[in-house]
């Protein structure tokens, strides 16, 4: 899978704050996911994402993006990646569109 195709996805999503993706959204693991939202906030893409470790053994129990927003930098990315804009088909197509 493309990952800016993914960055793209999940920075849209909490631009446009109607729906919050979800790890099975975007065809990953919940670790996976929880990697890539500690990624995308650690570049100052966005900030406001909770992260709740329980342990070494269970690093990734949850990623709660209902408080995230889009910095700045994450505006700019979406700017930058715009190609993905006129075929970036929302959530509910998204994981088809992830793997063009």
């Amino acid at each position: 899978m493309n990952k800016k195709k993914i960055i793209y996805s999940v920075l849209r999503e909490i631009e446009k704050g109607e729906n919050v993706p979800k790890f099975s959204d975007l065809d990953l693991s919940l670790i996976e996911f929880r990697d890539l939202i500690d990624l995308i906030q650690d570049d100052d893409l966005i900030k406001g994402a909770s992260l709740p470790k329980s342990g070494q053994k269970n690093p990734a129990r949850m990623v709660l993006l209902n408080t995230a927003e889009i910095t700045l930098k994450g505006l700019n990315y979406l700017e930058q990646n715009s190609s993905f804009a006129e075929t970036y088909p929302g959530l509910e197509e998204l994981k088809p569109w992830l793997r063009l």
